[in-house]
């Protein structure tokens, strides 16, 4: 069986990554969110590199 792959915006990846910042730890925030742990770290590893 095939999974489906989804794919998020821009302003839901940055929402994502601003909550992490707030309060949450990176997998209680990607449960709460309903997405995949590794996903949350990737975003977050990007969000980094696009700030330096």
């Amino acid at each position: 069986m095939k999974r489906i792959r989804k794919n998020y915006n821009a302003a839901f990846k940055q929402q994502a990554v601003e909550l992490i910042k707030e309060k949450m730890n990176k997998s209680e925030l990607a449960r709460e969110l309903g997405i995949r742990t590794t996903s949350l770290y990737k975003w977050c590893k990007e969000a980094k590199k696009f700030r330096e």
